[in-house]
């Protein structure tokens, strides 16, 4: 009987020669494109542990920076005492910068000199990591990824916490510092009658302050917040706030039971590092405190609308400042600048500000 169907073919060895060639030549690029994946990666996760830690170090050192060149010189020594290892931190970032300027747009510079309104600060770092892969294909051994990033002490006009409950009265509202001398005291909180004289704090002690805080039919004033024990103490103690204060907007003078206050400005200060500072000069020169001490205040025009015009640092005094007694006034030291979170002022104009990444 004759077959039904032919014998298949055999492959000419011509052509099993061809399969293998190419089976070979697509393994090949298989493994060429697995190995660029990898350096690739090994790019990208470099890149972004220089991306994280210019980031950080920058935040670290726009925090530091107060107009002086101290500042300038901590805010270096912040930004590069920031882990700066890369690699499952066994690397170090090479060409590591910090510069400074008055702008996002520079110019940047290293050491100002003078230092007032640097308020900015710039980190770059890079990185090289080894390729294993690109070399074979002739490609470079190493390759470069860089990183930069930008911090800036940014103008904050409004608090909906952390600002301090009490508003001093402005003096002179056309001027940066608010008709205020750097280093003298002024009252956050009135005492009942006051004169021209000890119970009066330094900066108000004339007859124009005195008069003005006697206006609008009440004679204990500069606390702003809700008036019960638990709220003064979160007030003073938390940074705690019932409700929005910002530039414009008014506030109302509530009073509040003074050894109350006074209790808790005392706690407030006991919760510095620091509390056997007299000055802020000495604060600063003394360098172990935590910012506890430095509160963001509200500063109003007082009767009878008392509207924010702007906000201003103090510095709470000594435990021994705050006396018992319904005569005294509560002081404290005006410093300038207010930056939420440092232990230093500002290095901008009068105002309050923050630290974020702005690049």
């Amino acid at each position: 009987m004759a077959e039904s169907s032919k014998r298949p073919k055999r492959p000419q060895p011509g052509r099993r020669g061809y399969v293998l060639l190419t089976t070979a030549g697509g393994l090949l690029a298989m493994v060429g494109a697995l190995g660029l994946a990898v350096d690739a990666s090994a790019l990208y996760i470099a890149r972004n542990e220089a991306q994280a830690y210019a980031d950080a170090a920058a935040l670290a050192a726009a925090l530091e920076l107060d107009g002086t060149t101290a500042g300038i010189n901590l805010a270096r020594s912040r930004a590069l005492a920031v882990p700066n290892r890369w690699g499952l931190a066994t690397n170090a970032f090479s060409g590591t910068q910090v510069e400074f300027a008055t702008s996002a747009g520079g110019p940047w510079v290293s050491s100002p000199n003078p230092a007032t309104g640097y308020r900015f600060a710039r980190v770059q770092a890079s990185a090289a990591p080894s390729l294993r892969f690109i070399p074979v294909v002739g490609g470079p051994t190493s390759s470069t990824v860089r990183a930069s990033a930008i911090a800036a002490q940014v103008e904050k006009t409004s608090f909906r916490q952390g600002s301090f409950p009490f508003s001093p009265m402005v003096h002179d509202a056309a001027d940066p510092n608010f008709g205020y001398t750097v280093g003298e005291r002024y009252t956050l909180r009135w005492g009942s009658n006051p004169k021209v004289g000890p119970n009066v704090c330094p900066g108000d002690r004339h007859p124009t302050w005195v008069n003005k805080a006697e206006e609008g039919s009440a004679s204990e004033r500069g606390y702003i917040e809700e008036t019960s024990a638990s709220l003064i103490r979160a007030a003073i103690e938390q940074d705690y706030q019932t409700y929005l204060r910002a530039v414009g907007e008014s506030v109302i003078m509530t009073g509040g039971n003074k050894q109350t206050i006074r209790d808790s400005l005392i706690n407030r200060t006991n919760q510095d590092t620091d509390n056997i500072s007299a000055t802020f000069a000495e604060y600063v020169s003394r360098g172990i405190g935590n910012g506890r001490r430095l509160v963001a205040v509200p500063i109003n025009t007082w009767y009878p609308d008392y509207r924010v015009v702007g906000f201003g640092a103090f510095f709470l005094l000594l435990p021994s400042e705050y006396p018992a007694g319904g005569t005294k006034s509560f002081c404290a030291e005006y410093i300038g600048p207010y930056v939420q979170g440092s232990r230093r002022k500002g290095a901008g104009a009068p105002g309050a500000y923050v630290v974020r990444l702005v690049e």
